[in-house]
């Protein structure tokens, strides 16, 4: 069975990370791959949004991203990540040609 991953617009993952936590008040957790700001790659298998202390992460167009274990602990420390340099959210491969400006 080849390995075919879908596609997701840009628009519907930053949507999605806006969603904080499910109906029953946990936090939902995702995977996530994307480069960083010196070009390496970094996939992390399970983790969480939240904000960065003292950045406009909307204006500056950023997610703080948290990874954790699969019970939603935290591990490490929080890290940027532009929302452009984001590759694949959930597995799906992000698609950036609907219309969502890279900046």
């Amino acid at each position: 069975m080849p390995d075919t991953k879908t596609t997701m617009y840009a628009s519907t993952m930053l949507a999605d990370l806006d969603i904080r936590t499910d109906r029953f008040g946990k936090r939902r957790i995702f995977s996530i791959k994307f480069a960083t700001k010196d070009g390496r790659l970094r996939f992390l298998p399970t983790a969480y949004v939240t904000g960065c202390k003292g950045m406009d992460m909307k204006r500056l167009r950023f997610r703080g991203i948290q990874p954790c274990d699969c019970k939603g602990n935290p591990e490490l420390h929080v890290v940027p990540v532009k929302i452009t340099n984001i590759i694949e959210y959930n597995s799906h491969i992000i698609d950036w040609s609907n219309g969502y400006s890279i900046q």
